[in-house]
């Protein structure tokens, strides 16, 4: 870039800037909306980090209060479990594919698909390895953590069969004392707790001690 010419200045940025995000939303539902009209906009928190699993990478590119969407990478051929995310409600959203052809034109080859919100108490995943995912996908996961959770990933937020070990080391590092055996983990329950009682935000941070 030369020394007279400016950097571009891109329109989300500018509504960043403009003050065009609300303070809140009254759900996920809203947000998702919100942020697909906005134009996806990014807002990366500082605190951010790749997270890496054992079926995908994440990253954090907006985030707000409760509210947050990560970017999925997933690698090709995932093993996607039945799994809850306690306490968040979650919309998964599959990004569409495109390809150019001669003339400046693109050709849709994949429609963007949005699936129902994940709310307290429901699981969702495939329960198999997605065979004919050969090539992986990205998806957008919207989320709304409940007001005393920090948010941190959904990967670690979990309840049911896990990925792999590199999964069940991060719900480890963010819920030291939450339940997690090899292949399984919950989040809602202690390792501590002979008993094993369900138990709210098990190792979490209060947001009044942030």
């Amino acid at each position: 870039m030369g020394p007279n010419r400016k950097p571009p200045v891109l329109s989300h940025h500018l509504k960043l800037e403009q003050g065009a995000v609300p303070d809140t939303w009254p759900d996920v539902t809203a947000f998702a909306e919100w942020y697909l009209s906005a134009g996806m906009p990014m807002m990366i928190p500082s605190d951010y980090e790749i997270f890496l699993s054992d079926d995908a990478s994440a990253m954090c590119l907006f985030r707000k209060g409760q509210f947050q969407v990560e970017l999925y990478m997933v690698y090709p051929g995932p093993l996607v479990p039945i799994h809850e995310h306690p306490d968040v409600e979650v919309i998964k959203y599959y990004s569409g594919t495109f390809d150019h052809i001669e003339g400046g034109r693109f050709v849709r080859q994949r429609k963007a698909e949005g699936r129902p919100v994940l709310k307290k108490g429901e699981a969702h995943g495939a329960g198999f390895q997605l065979q004919g995912e050969k090539g992986g996908f990205a998806l957008f996961a919207f989320q709304h953590w409940a007001p005393d959770l920090k948010p941190c990933t959904v990967a670690a937020r979990w309840k049911g069969k896990t990925v792999g070990p590199k999964q069940e080391a991060l719900i480890r590092r963010f819920y030291p004392d939450a339940y997690v055996v090899e292949g399984y983990a919950d989040v809602t329950r202690r390792m501590s707790d002979p008993e094993g009682f369900a138990y709210r935000s098990s190792g979490a941070i209060p947001v009044s001690q942030l």
